[in-house]
């Protein structure tokens, strides 16, 4: 199976360096990759392809791949992802939490620097 979403070549002018530009297009292309895969998908499934107006086949050409059902996947993809990543680090059991900070045998526990007291 030919997946023309993964047909990427990263030296486009052929001079055997990698330019700036040449460099942001691979970071555009990667991040574009969710919904062109998504986008190819769905339109080598016939009925979905006609009914969205997909062209994203051999024998259709690949103009979708620029289009707003590519973008919009993509984007949202992305944010799923962040706010997964965001959420992993949330996810604390509060009813396992001790009501005073472990104590270690011979250390006593510091409680930041107390007022002066005053005498008179």
């Amino acid at each position: 199976m030919n997946i023309q979403a993964l047909h990427f070549v990263l030296d486009i002018d052929g001079n055997n360096t990698i330019a700036g530009w040449e460099a942001l297009n691979a970071l555009k292309w990667g991040f574009a990759l969710p919904g062109r895969l998504l986008t190819e998908a769905l339109g080598n499934i016939p009925w979905i392809a006609d009914t969205v107006g997909i062209q994203a086949s051999a024998a259709t050409g690949y103009a979708s791949f620029h289009g707003l059902l590519t973008t919009g996947s993509s984007l949202v993809f992305w944010v799923l992802i962040l706010y997964g990543l965001t959420r992993i680090g949330a996810r604390k059991n509060t009813s396992d939490a001790p009501d005073q900070p472990p104590r270690v045998p011979g250390m006593p526990h510091y409680r930041g620097p107390q007022p002066k007291k005053r005498t008179g």
